[in-house]
């Protein structure tokens, strides 16, 4: 739990980026060509056509490190011996990090988009 709680407080630090910001970045794509879309982003990874519609998906993974928190040391005596014991604590993980945002075009413009991820944001 005290990880999770770490992994959330280090998404929450990570200099404004929002996925709100990052929808608003999307949306000024709206009414773009494709052209210019992979010109700025690139090649998409996938593209798929059905009935009049232009899929184009990106892809971005990356994973990032949490590191653990030390445990409490709690020390007790019983007579001239001392007792200590630990509590708490957690081990760093890795975070696995994704972004796939697919681009509807039709007519060769930009209609609408879609998001999923874990790291969908921008600054």
């Amino acid at each position: 739990m005290k990880w999770l709680l770490t992994a959330l407080a280090l998404f929450a630090l990570a200099g404004c980026a929002t996925t709100g910001k990052y929808e608003r970045v999307l949306q000024s794509w709206v009414g773009s060509t494709e052209l210019e879309l992979v010109q700025s982003w690139g090649p998409p990874v996938r593209v798929y056509e059905s009935n009049g519609h232009r899929f184009l998906t990106y892809s971005n993974e990356g994973s990032m490190y949490v590191p653990g928190t030390s445990p409490t040391y709690q020390t007790t005596y019983y007579g001239n011996t001392a007792y200590t014991n630990s509590y708490g604590g957690s081990p760093g993980m890795n975070v696995q990090l994704s972004c796939v945002t697919t681009f509807d075009v039709v007519d060769n413009r930009i209609s609408s988009w879609r998001w999923q991820g874990n790291n969908c944001t921008s600054n």
